[in-house]
C-alpha cells in the first residue's frame, strides 16, 4: 500500500492580526519615547519587539496526516523539526463523518459525550472538515481533520464500517 500525506497550514485568525498590529505600535511608541524621554523606555521597546518574533514564530501551524500501511500519524511540522502527535491504527477509527452528520451528533458539543477534541483543520472556508471519533484502549478522541477524497477511500478500504461520508 503507498503512502499517503496531507499537509495541511493552518490560516491566520482575525485576532491574531490585532495582536500583531497592537505589539508593532507599542513597540514604535516605547522606542520614540526612548528617544524623546528617556532610555529607560528602550528596555519595554526591546521587549516588544522579541515577545513579537517569538509570537510570530509561535502561531505558525502547520500538520501533516500520514496514512501507511493502516496507520494514520498526524505531525507538527515547524522550523525546528518534525513531532508526531498522534499516530494509531486505522482499524481504531469507530466514526468518520461530516460534523453535520447524525452519527456524530452526540460528540458534538452539548452532546451526551463529552470527550477530548484535538482540530488540526485549515480554518480555510473553502476546504471541509471531517469528525474523526478514534477508540483506543477504551477512550475516545475525537480529531478534526481536513482529509481528501483519496485519504477517505484508503481509510474506507481498511475500515469501511466506520467511514459515514
Amino acid at each position: 500500500m503507498d503512502t499517503l500525506i496531507i499537509a495541511v497550514k493552518r490560516k491566520g485568525r482575525p485576532s491574531e492580526k490585532v495582536l500583531r498590529t497592537a505589539m508593532i505600535v507599542f513597540a514604535v511608541v516605547f522606542l520614540l519615547q526612548g528617544i524623546m524621554f528617556s532610555t529607560g523606555f528602550m528596555l519595554p521597546c526591546m521587549l516588544m519587539t522579541l515577545t513579537y518574533f517569538w509570537y510570530s514564530h509561535v502561531i505558525r501551524r502547520e500538520y501533516e496526516y500520514t496514512l501507511e500501511d493502516g496507520w494514520f500519524y498526524i505531525d507538527r511540522a515547524s522550523d525546528r523539526g518534525r513531532r508526531r502527535l498522534h499516530e494509531f491504527p486505522m482499524t481504531d477509527i469507530s466514526l468518520l463523518s461530516v460534523p453535520d452528520d447524525p452519527a456524530a451528533a452526540p460528540y458534538r458539543k452539548g452532546g451526551g459525550v463529552k470527550i477530548k477534541k484535538y482540530d488540526y483543520t485549515s480554518y480555510q472556508d473553502d476546504v471541509p472538515y471531517y469528525t474523526m471519533i478514534v477508540e483506543q484502549n477504551g477512550t475516545r478522541v475525537k480529531f478534526l481533520l481536513d482529509l481528501t477524497p483519496e485519504a477517505i477511500a484508503c481509510i474506507r478500504h481498511i475500515n469501511r464500517k466506520a467511514v459515514r461520508c
